[in-house]
């Protein structure tokens, strides 16, 4: 199986697992306060070690220079850290916020360095932005109401997380299939 379609599959898989995921999170919003640092460390937890595996796969070549990486085992430990330390709703919110702050910067540099002039980059960015102001808020009113709006961004933040990159891998292909279908039409004229 090709790099390509390896990424293509985990990219749909993926979107599938972070939809379900963003539609338990609007059904359960109010619900999932008294278990945020468990919600939260294990998503931390998990993105870390997704970070990980995935360039470890798709990226070797790359893994050490890779910001994702690094982020990851951050990522992971925190994660960890979270879901075993007793904390309070506040101090949950504060770790919580700096982590989408992080995040979302890396987030923001892969998107500048790759920007291309479709829709769903620039809304990546605007929500990326949204995302970092509201985590400031967070940090400085760490309440759970406060944690309530965050998760409802967490959701449009799980959805475009895998779309944007599974959008952009189809226009490469569709570009790379036409471009070999223009060269082997060339082919054809010239004999």
């Amino acid at each position: 199986m090709g790099k390509r379609r390896f990424e293509f599959w985990y990219l749909v898989v993926k979107l599938i697992v972070y939809v379900a995921l963003a539609v338990c999170i609007v059904i359960f919003h109010h619900q999932m306060l008294p278990g945020l640092k468990y919600f939260i460390g294990g998503l931390m937890a998990f993105y870390g070690v997704e970070d990980i595996l995935f360039l470890t796969l798709m990226h070797r070549k790359q893994f050490f220079r890779q910001d994702k990486t690094y982020f990851g085992i951050v990522e992971l430990i925190l994660g960890i850290g979270m879901l075993f330390a007793p904390l309070e709703i506040n101090t949950i919110c504060m770790i919580w916020a700096t982590w989408a702050i992080m995040r979302e910067a890396v987030e923001i540099k892969e998107l500048i360095l790759e920007l291309k002039s479709w829709t769903p980059r620039i809304i990546s960015l605007i929500e990326s932005i949204a995302a970092i102001i509201l985590s400031m808020v967070l940090i400085f009113a760490p309440t759970g109401e406060h944690a309530i709006i965050h998760l409802r961004i967490l959701t449009v933040e799980l959805v475009l997380a895998p779309l944007v990159p599974l959008l952009d891998l189809v226009i490469v292909s569709l570009k790379d299939r036409r471009a070999a279908n223009e060269a082997d039409e060339g082919e054809g004229e010239g004999e």
